[in-house]
């Protein structure tokens, strides 16, 4: 379901300052399932590369005072993020639940992504009372929370050697984004990409993506590939993963398979689409089923 929550903070100071990146005051509240209020005194910033710049509203980054969420039981994870509809209006938000459903897609695929929560937020601004601005977004877990989830820890800094990546996670994620048409992504500079290092005596890293608002499949009207990979639109996939064995990718193939039934129904049962935006994002994903049907045809277009 959808979580209702108000996010009351100067709305003028954060669009002023979403460039420097300054932390500012703000109050994160909402009503928990027993029907107690809770109320959080928080800190965000803008948030998000390119969003910054396009976006009236770019995504946010959320801190939370660590000793009020473990006085709660919530543990210690205090940073989140919110992604919330770039301009304010009807076809915004469906872009919003699209790059919502990716965040699914892949959680279908991995236990190492991201989780998200769906969230209608009144926005409030104290010095601007009478304005009401609701806007559709979601909550991104709290990327220390993804890897003690796994038992392992973030990386800082970008994987040395490819072949510290552990494969079929590796591979997952390259047919993933092949899968929702994104491009906009690397491993080199960290771009929408994090690691997750397993404990081990050599370096075992777990490639986790985000921010898929460059996706074919989310299809925002701002989004355009890089002029260097050569393809027209983000609509057209393009695979950028690594290369693998017809062996390797049959079992990657396979998980893809599995998933396919609950990746449909995710679509057919979300209940926010318009009809529009329901057969074109079910479409889009069925172009790449039917490649996927067909091994052949798979690894043919799944070899870089």
């Amino acid at each position: 379901g959808i979580m209702d929550v108000t996010l009351e903070t100067d709305m003028k100071q954060l669009m002023k300052g979403k460039m420097s990146e300054q932390y500012q005051p703000a109050v994160f509240s909402y009503t928990d399932k027993d029907g107690t209020a809770k109320r959080y005194e928080v800190e965000i910033k803008a948030r998000g590369k390119t969003r910054k710049q396009l976006c009236q509203h770019p995504p946010i980054k959320v801190k939370f005072k660590k000793t009020i969420l473990e006085g709660e039981g919530y543990g210690k994870y205090n940073e989140m993020k919110i992604v919330w509809e770039c301009q304010g209006s009807n076809v915004y938000e469906q872009y919003i639940y699209r790059e919502f459903l990716a965040y699914r897609l892949y959680n279908m695929l991995l236990s190492s992504g991201f989780r998200t929560k769906l969230l209608r937020i009144n926005l409030v601004d104290p010095k601007n009372p009478d304005r009401k601005i609701e806007k559709i977004g979601f909550l991104v877990e709290d990327e220390d929370q993804v890897a003690d989830r796994l038992g392992g820890e973030m990386m800082e800094e970008p994987p040395k050697e490819m072949k510290s990546i552990l494969r079929n996670p590796l591979l997952v994620f390259g047919v993933f984004q092949y899968m929702i048409g994104n491009t906009d992504w690397s491993f080199g500079n960290l771009h929408n990409t994090r690691f997750i290092k397993m404990p081990s005596k050599v370096v075992r890293l777990i490639p986790v993506p985000y921010d898929f608002d460059y996706a074919g499949l989310v299809g925002t009207p701002y989004a355009v590939p890089e002029p260097s990979l050569g393809i027209e639109s983000v609509k057209e996939r393009l695979y950028r993963g690594s290369a693998a064995s017809d062996t390797e990718l049959e079992l990657v193939r396979k998980r893809f398979e599995d998933a396919k039934p609950m990746m449909l129904a995710l679509c057919q049962d979300f209940p926010h689409f318009d009809k529009y935006n329901r057969t074109d994002f079910t479409n889009y994903l069925n172009e790449f089923f039917e490649i996927l049907d067909n091994p052949k045809r798979f690894y043919r277009t799944i070899q870089p």
